[in-house]
């Protein structure tokens, strides 16, 4: 059983799409914080979130392209510092 050629596009638009959100809802999470570098860190958090889903839509509109990380080892090293940075941020503010 062979999915529709679009389908796996698709549904990798929507893992950005769910990415992208819950990055927003941790950014918010952040802003809640009454210490100035958390709600800092926040803003900045929610200014990526953004750049996440303009990036996945742009990237997924175009047939062309494979994928916003396909092949391009740079931005997947750049997503995984990305995600160790969230994590620590979040760790620190659970800890504050």
């Amino acid at each position: 059983m062979n999915a529709p050629p679009g389908a796996a596009r698709e549904r990798t638009a929507l893992a950005w799409r769910r990415t992208s959100l819950a990055t927003a809802v941790n950014a918010i999470l952040l802003l809640r914080s009454s210490q100035v570098w958390i709600e800092v860190a926040g803003l900045a958090l929610l200014s990526i979130a953004t750049f996440i889903a303009a990036g996945g839509a742009a990237a997924f509109r175009d047939p062309g392209t494979f994928g916003v990380l396909g092949g391009k080892e740079m931005r997947a090293r750049l997503a995984f510092a990305l995600v160790i940075a969230i994590g620590l941020v979040d760790i620190l503010a659970i800890v504050q």
